[in-house]
Formats: C-alpha cells, sequence, structure tokens
C-alpha cells in the first residue's frame, strides 16, 4: 500500500545519500525511478554558491549558483552557472575565475581568488572582482557547498511579503505575499503570489526578480533586488520597480520573512 511505497522511498533516499558522485550519475542514468530519487542527492554534491555583496555591487549579475561538470579544466574541478550556461567557474595559473564560458582554463575572468586549492569553497583567502581597470577586494563574497549550502538554503522562510511604499505607488499592485513552491529555479528558491499564480518571484542574473509566471527563470521583471543572496528575505539591498523603461529606487520597499 502508500505506507509501504513512503517506506521504500525513504529506505531509497537512505540509500542514495551515502552514494558517491559517480554512482548518483549512474543512478540518475539508469532508470527514471532512481532519476527522481538522486536529484536532490546529486544537487547537494555538485552545488556551490558564489554569493554576498561586491564593492559598488560590482559583477553581481555573475554570482549565483553553479554545477560541477564532469570536464576537468586544468587538472581541476570545473562549474557552469545555472541558468546562464555563458559563464563558468575554472582554475587556471594558481586562480579561481569566475569568466566567460568562452575563455574556460584562460586567465582571465570577472570574479577571482588567488588559491591552489582542489575545491573553491574551501578558499579562505579573499575574493576579488574586476572594475575594468583593476582587481578590487570584495570581503564579504562567500563560496558555500555541501551543508554549509544546504543550511543555508533550508533557511527559505516557507512565505515571505513584499511590502512599503514605491515611487508614485509603481508596480504596487504586484506586491503581497509570496509561498514558497518545491521547485528551485536557476538553483534558488522561487515563489508564488498568493491568491494570484500568474506572478511569481525568482531568481536570475544577479538579481531577485518579481514577474509574470510565463517569464520565469528570465532577466526580467516588475520588481528586483541586484544581490545573489540565497534568500530575498535575506538581502540588504534596496529593491526597485519598473517604471517605463527604467527602474527606479523603491528604499520603503522591504521583503520579510513569515512561517
Amino acid at each position: 500500500g502508500a505506507s509501504r511505497r513512503a517506506h521504500t522511498d525513504d529506505l531509497l533516499d537512505l540509500a542514495l545519500s551515502f552514494c558517491t558522485e559517480d554512482a548518483l550519475r549512474a543512478a540518475y542514468a539508469s532508470c527514471r525511478a532512481f532519476r527522481a530519487a538522486a536529484v536532490p542527492h546529486l544537487r547537494r554534491l555538485l552545488s556551490i554558491a558564489l554569493v554576498g555583496l561586491t564593492p559598488q555591487n560590482l559583477q553581481a549579475s555573475v554570482l549565483g549558483v553553479f554545477l560541477k561538470r564532469t570536464a576537468l579544466v586544468n587538472g581541476f574541478a570545473s562549474y557552469e552557472k545555472t541558468g546562464d550556461d555563458s559563464a563558468m567557474l575554472w582554475h587556471a595559473g594558481g586562480y579561481w575565475y569566475v569568466g566567460s564560458a568562452a575563455n574556460p582554463g584562460q586567465r582571465r575572468g570577472w570574479v577571482s581568488v588567488m588559491d591552489g586549492c582542489v575545491r573553491p569553497e574551501t578558499s579562505s583567502v579573499t575574493w576579488r572582482v574586476y572594475n575594468g581597470a583593476e582587481w578590487l577586494d570584495a570581503p564579504e563574497l562567500r563560496c558555500l557547498a555541501g551543508d554549509a549550502l544546504a543550511a543555508e538554503m533550508a533557511k527559505a522562510a516557507p512565505q515571505i511579503a513584499l511590502v512599503g511604499p514605491t515611487p508614485q505607488n509603481k508596480q504596487a499592485g504586484v506586491l503581497g505575499v509570496f509561498l514558497k513552491r518545491n521547485e528551485l529555479v536557476n538553483g534558488y528558491p522561487s515563489y508564488t503570489k498568493a491568491g494570484d499564480d500568474g506572478s511569481m518571484l525568482w531568481f536570475a542574473a544577479g538579481c531577485w526578480h518579481v514577474g509574470p509566471a510565463a517569464n520565469l527563470g528570465q532577466d526580467r521583471g516588475w520588481v528586483n533586488v541586484m544581490d545573489a543572496c540565497l534568500r530575498p528575505e535575506a538581502s540588504s539591498r534596496t529593491w526597485r520597480v519598473a517604471d517605463g523603461g527604467a527602474f527606479v529606487d523603491a528604499p520603503g520597499l522591504r521583503c520579510l520573512a513569515g512561517d
């Protein structure tokens, strides 16, 4: 019956939690039943997140969640940004770089850390961002993986509220309470507006966006905040609202967590 199936699913989930990356990849490829069960364990093993504030918000759009690729680059693991296959993370010449997917393995990029560590999340050196002329320290930038990343993602509230005044009441109609969905979008939590499943909140290209459900996962919407934090309620940046063809600051707008 249903209880036996649930027990079997629990046992499968427990067994997969002890699997190596190679074993999980094999389970994912083997059959449809294993595929669904293997996904969360693979995601936990393969995901890293580069998050935090940068000076003048430099390179914020290239931060986010990255997934480990099967291919090595210069003998090191390499990663592809979720939702944006034009950005990658790789090791070259004693540095980890986030840069264009057109340049994997080269000593160039937008974000870097000088460390020969095997995995970027183990570095204790300060990450840096490029401003077009020089590299600037970004001491608040962090690379998370494994238990640390899972713990941070688990903090996402089941519901959040985007509330407060906006300039000339712009986009006030799309504000309100949003409920967390089970599905991740671009490696981040996603939300549906309570009472209006045509409006959603998601992360894309360094920003949290409120927009129509038809644009889910895209770098567009009515309201946004440029912050790669793993939870929208954790952002300390100023939210912005669309006003014609531009976005204007809405300093009174806040994102609050609820139970």
